[in-house]
């Protein structure tokens, strides 16, 4: 059994260097290390191709910056393991992680997908906090439909079983069957994990064996409105899942739920920053979840929200109350600390 640790990266400079230490201390050897650049302008291939790693690390360079699931993709179609591991230029590896990963593997030789969980860290390397307790080492098995559940129950209370970090698949099931799909924009990663249970069993790790990194030069942290990109990525699993049933109960009535929750925080943020050109596109998504589920998102808005929009939607709009309104309610939530004024980053 071949285990790849693959290394996407664009302009990773700042935190490669220990992304990729973390992959060569591995108390079980990875078989193979891969750093895919993905036209970085920086040190990147200074730091990939230096001497301390180009005995124990395969470098590849992309001369067109594709984006990042593409990227993904990619170094995955140049591995050559049976089990992959995506690890983001970023992010950490515990030395433990693949000596752990293979021995759950020789307890259930037929689930092609395992997790363990992880560690949030800062910029320091200081842990902010950790996925769910209890931790245990103890490989448990699920069904896809139990994995796929659970997970989703972590988006919603931002408090994911798993990251990233912390993921290894089967080659041929990456290759095959349940691809990182770009259309999914910022939240392939979720995309993936959602559809992953259709194609086999997945055995989780609850102990934290890796590090997630939050840190304000994440790609995330450059967007122009992340409620934006959210909104879009979630419509776009609202029509995917107009075709196709997730794999738990309600699952697609959660779907269409996070899509109005990124609709209604763009145009709260729009108005809060007075941005016009990120407020007619609110108007536009809330007319595109119109005509994809008549009356949903009228019927689950919150309360603060349907004046929100009744005062950007009434013949004529009433704008300058729609941007009082819209601050105020910013300060009280502030002064409350009960919400998050931004939704919390994405890798």
């Amino acid at each position: 059994m071949k285990f790849s640790i693959v290394i996407p990266a664009h302009n990773g400079e700042r935190y490669l260097q220990l992304t990729i230490k973390s992959a060569i201390n591995q108390r079980r050897t990875a078989d193979e290390i891969l750093v895919f650049d993905d036209a970085s302008t920086d040190k990147t291939v200074e730091i990939a191709q230096s001497s301390d790693f180009k005995k124990s690390v395969k470098y590849f360079y992309n001369k067109k910056s594709t984006g990042f699931v593409n990227a993904w993709n990619s170094t995955i179609g140049k591995a050559s393991g049976d089990f992959v591991t995506i690890l983001h230029q970023d992010d950490l590896l515990h030395q433990d992680y693949l000596y752990h990963v293979e021995k759950a593997i020789g307890l259930y030789p037929n689930a092609r997908h395992i997790y363990t969980g992880c560690h949030y860290i800062n910029s320091q390397g200081d842990t902010l906090k950790d996925t769910p307790r209890p931790h245990s080492l103890e490989p448990i098995l699920y069904t896809g439909k139990q994995y796929a559940q659970n997970y989703f129950n972590g988006l919603i209370n931002y408090n994911h079983i798993h990251r990233c970090p912390g993921v290894t698949t089967h080659h041929g099931l990456l290759l095959n069957d349940c691809t990182y799909r770009r259309e999914a924009g910022l939240i392939a990663d979720d995309d993936f994990f959602l559809r992953v249970g259709n194609f086999t069993n997945v055995v989780g790790i609850s102990q934290p064996l890796a590090s997630f990194r939050m840190h304000d030069n994440s790609a995330t942290a450059k967007l122009k409105s992340l409620s934006l990109q959210l909104a879009e990525d979630w419509i776009y699993q609202i029509k995917y899942y107009q075709k196709k049933q997730l794999l738990f109960d309600d699952g697609n009535n959660h779907v269409n739920l996070f899509a109005i929750k990124y609709i209604n925080l763009l145009l709260f943020h729009s108005l809060i920053d007075g941005k016009i050109d990120l407020k007619e596109t609110a108007l536009k998504l809330r007319n595109e979840i119109d005509a994809l589920i008549p009356h949903f998102m009228k019927n689950n808005l919150p309360l603060w929200g349907r004046l929100l929009w009744k005062l950007n939607s009434s013949p004529p709009p009433l704008d300058s109350l729609a941007n009082i309104y819209a601050k105020l309610l910013h300060k009280i939530i502030k002064f409350l600390g009960l919400v998050k004024s931004k939704p919390k980053s994405y890798h």
